[in-house]
């Protein structure tokens, strides 16, 4: 029987208690786990909308954890920091704290094989986080990925700076969030609501829909954060800092803006392509932002299963 536990740990920002999740499988079927997969989640979302993920690979002798980042589910002091990373330097708050629960499941798995994956906001926690602590891990999955131009990401940096200047960190920006969010849907006949783009399963966009913790507005501060963290992922010397011998999976659905329909995730394959040895990319037709809650969900758990004990065994 998969246990699931919770637990938590002191966030980078000395006063938050970071909430974390812990899927473990059967101790009668698995003497030792197979692995660790940590899970870094997306924007505007909680750790345990993987439950459906988590307990398929827990069912195959992994542990898998994670955690609900700064400003997300249960990682906040008060309803107000929802959408709020840090006051000082919240581009790097998600991804030390990623890294702060690295170390504390190695020190509980000594010497198990480590795999890291990240969804939309969270692959781009996942991808500073390879370029800082790359060597903690086996392997990488990147989902839901994109590589805006620049230029397009500095203009948003700059008016989250100017509103935050205006108005405060905390200020909760509708137009940056229509500016963000307000084309995704464009592709998309016969819309039944706003977040229609995240998946197929219409179930899982009304339950999205209907949460307090997958609905509240983003602060400029979280937008800084974001935006600080998309600008240092690609830079090449960051990239240049990310271990040669690190593999590398990136998925994404071709129906997703995120990505850009495909030419943003292959922007984001060709920067790391020349310096990662191992680096496989897939793209699944028809699927939209939500990989893991897609309505082929089962073949993209396969996918990344398959993936990690393929590099287990070379």
């Amino acid at each position: 029987m998969i246990k699931k536990k919770s637990n938590s740990f002191l966030s980078c920002d000395g006063k938050t208690s970071v909430h974390v999740v812990m899927w473990c499988p059967d101790e009668t079927e698995y003497d030792e786990p197979v692995a660790v997969l940590q899970i870094c989640h997306g924007m505007i979302e909680y750790i345990d909308r993987y439950d459906g993920f988590a307990r398929y690979m827990a069912e195959r002798g992994f542990v898998v954890v994670g955690n609900d980042h700064l400003g997300h589910g249960k990682s906040v002091c008060m309803d107000d920091d929802l959408g709020f990373f840090k006051d000082k330097n919240p581009g790097e708050a998600l991804a030390k704290d990623a890294h702060h629960l690295t170390v504390l499941i190695k020190k509980m798995y000594l010497g198990i094989p480590y795999y890291l994956a990240g969804h939309s906001m969270g692959s781009f926690v996942t991808r500073r986080y390879i370029c800082d602590y790359g060597y903690e891990l086996d392997g990488v999955i990147v989902m839901g990925t994109g590589h805006q131009p620049a230029p397009m990401v500095f203009a948003g940096k700059v008016l989250a700076d100017v509103v935050r200047l205006i108005k405060g960190d905390r200020y909760r920006s509708r137009l940056i969030s229509k500016i963000m969010f307000g084309n995704y849907n464009k592709r998309i006949k016969n819309v039944r609501t706003v977040n229609d783009w995240l998946t197929r399963d219409e179930a899982v966009v009304d339950e999205y829909n209907a949460g307090k913790l997958t609905t509240f507005l983003f602060t400029v501060n979280g937008y800084r954060g974001l935006m600080n963290m998309i600008l240092y992922v690609r830079k090449p010397r960051n990239i240049e800092r990310i271990p040669k011998n690190l593999p590398m999976l990136m998925i994404s659905g071709l129906d997703d803006p995120v990505g850009e329909y495909g030419k943003g995730v292959y922007r984001a394959y060709n920067s790391y392509h020349g310096h990662i040895d191992d680096i496989d990319l897939r793209l699944y037709e028809d699927c939209r932002h939500e990989l893991c809650n897609e309505l082929n969900k089962e073949e993209i758990y396969e996918e990344i299963y398959g993936w990690i004990m393929n590099h287990m065994s070379k």
